[in-house]
């Protein structure tokens, strides 16, 4: 390599004086209390992080963004288990993975294989998004993969994506794989449901916040609701579901029946003839996951006044079974069920 002339050592001053402008140090206010940004002064990195701390750490799921960082085997078992690696997918339709951590954002652009070899002991390997202080300047965030619990002596923080469990002589197309992956989502609030946006114009998750209603100048307690956007599937109530229908069975007859999820339990409600059924036969069914894990018993009204009737929705058949039961003989007429079954039997 040539010498240096006397011109290029004048430049290289030159380039030095600038750069110590471009690259100098922000030496933050001192004292019990200050404030931050400052007009036309830097930040330090404490001080960006500190900024971004509201925008949370974890996922960051667009419309479209079906299964990111989604774990899966190769082609076949075999290749799984001779590479002895799983591969992280980029999500599908938009071709990237994506997320935040401590002022920093992360972007995957191509699937990535990653390494779970053989143990000699039961080990759990942690996939993650991780942040490493002594890389900021580099590379603060990066996909690890950490047998064990991952690091935190040197301060870092993790997104746990997945966990895979491998014990000694497992294949791995055998060990238990669990997805953890949590994301970040916004909160928005609207004055009534037709006032939150179209769920494909907001981030994946994102909370719809209806206010309570107005009477009078004053609020109505009890009156707002919250909604989950789901992207191309639009908002879902989180407070309530969707009533469903049901079908009375083995004799019985319904002029109306219906199930749903609520917060804290099921609602159950119906119109039911039992003239031509007999108590040892259910009345209908319980949709799916709406069963119980333990008998749930509650008094109904019966038009035969002479008798009273119960409800019983029992464990058989995935708890969903359901009986209407006369406390003496044939109830012999309509039956009222306006029941609420509590999340402790379900």
């Amino acid at each position: 390599m040539a010498e240096a002339t006397e011109y290029d050592l004048i430049q290289d001053q030159r380039l030095d004086s600038l750069e110590s402008l471009v690259t100098a140090d922000y030496e933050p206010p001192e004292g019990a209390q200050y404030s931050f940004p400052i007009a036309n002064q830097g930040i330090t990195q404490d001080q960006w992080q500190q900024m971004m701390l509201t925008t949370g750490d974890g996922a960051i799921i667009t419309d479209g963004a079906a299964y990111p960082f989604r774990l899966v085997g190769h082609d076949s078992a075999s290749e799984t288990n001779q590479r002895n690696t799983l591969i992280l997918k980029v999500a599908d339709n938009t071709g990237r993975n994506e997320a935040s951590m401590a002022g920093f954002y992360f972007r995957q652009t191509e699937d990535i294989e990653l390494p779970f070899p053989p143990v000699a002991k039961t080990t759990t390997y942690h996939v993650t998004v991780t942040y490493d202080p002594r890389k900021f300047k580099t590379e603060p965030l990066r996909l690890e993969v950490w047998a064990g619990e991952p690091p935190r002596a040197h301060g870092q923080q993790h997104i746990l994506l997945h966990t895979v469990a491998r014990t000694p002589n497992q294949l791995l197309s055998q060990a238990v794989r669990t997805m953890h992956r949590h994301y970040v989502s916004p909160v928005i609030t609207a004055a009534y449901d037709v006032g939150l946006p179209d769920s494909k114009d907001v981030l994946y998750g994102t909370l719809g916040i209806v206010r309570s209603r107005t009477s009078g100048g004053d609020v109505v307690p009890g009156t707002g609701a919250i909604y989950e956007s789901r992207g191309g599937y639009g908002w879902h109530n989180l407070l309530k579901g969707e009533w469903q229908n049901l079908s009375a069975i083995n004799g019985y007859e319904s002029s109306y029946l219906a199930a749903r999820h609520r917060m804290g339990g099921i609602d159950i409600v119906g119109r039911i003839n039992t003239n031509n059924a007999t108590r040892q036969y259910r009345a209908f069914k319980l949709p799916a996951g709406m069963g119980v894990n333990r008998t749930f018993r509650a008094p109904v009204f019966s038009t035969s006044y002479d008798r009273s009737a119960a409800i019983e929705i029992t464990t058989d058949d995935g708890g969903r079974s359901a009986y209407i039961l006369p406390s003496s003989g044939q109830i012999g007429g309509w039956v009222e069920v306006n029941v609420f079954v509590p999340d402790y039997y379900l």
